[in-house]
């Protein structure tokens, strides 16, 4: 499968998944969000393409459609996924930064979040034939994102505690 098709596929299961998984109050939004992921697949099938390493223009406008409408609503869904579904024609696949936690506990925690995400892409579940497979990596980079998003805000918060500010990130080495 060329990354082309490869990547169309990808945006058409994480479509599906968004009509599964997105919520928010208004219904149409969610139907919005995912047609949109859906017409940049339809794009990708549709418009050849010069350059190898790049989407089509029609398929670029609406996937930053998409990451604004995912940016600026919460519907549960982290905007970083649509990286994921890009990938293959990108090379850029989405990295899930360090939090530079202060406290033991939520460097653990940061660091499983991490370490599932990484087991989760170099199993190769991203590039499954299977389709029950692909949707579930989608689901599963979603919930982990999004775990990690919260992580971040708590982090932010208990390293900016009187007692943390100005200690180095926890060391799990030990």
């Amino acid at each position: 499968m060329s990354a082309h098709l490869a990547t169309a596929n990808r945006l058409m299961h994480l479509a599906a998944v968004v009509r599964g998984r997105a919520h928010h109050p208004q219904r149409f939004m969610v139907e919005t969000l995912a047609g949109a992921i859906e017409d940049a697949a339809i794009a990708i099938r549709q418009t050849p393409v010069d350059e190898p390493d790049q989407l089509p223009q029609a398929a670029t406008d609406v996937l930053r459609e998409a990451t604004g409408l995912l940016t600026e609503h919460d519907f549960m869904i982290p905007a970083v996924i649509i990286g994921y579904a890009t990938a293959p024609v990108t090379g850029v696949l989405p990295q899930m930064e360090p939090l530079q936690a202060v406290s033991v506990q939520l460097a653990r925690q940061d660091a499983d979040l991490r370490a599932r995400r990484t087991a989760l892409v170099e199993h190769g579940h991203l590039n499954a034939r299977d389709e029950e497979v692909l949707d579930a990596a989608l689901t599963g980079l979603i919930v982990l994102h999004r775990k990690h998003e919260r992580l971040a805000a708590a982090v932010a918060v208990d390293n900016d505690r009187p007692c943390n500010r100005g200690k180095a990130p926890a060391d799990l080495a030990h």
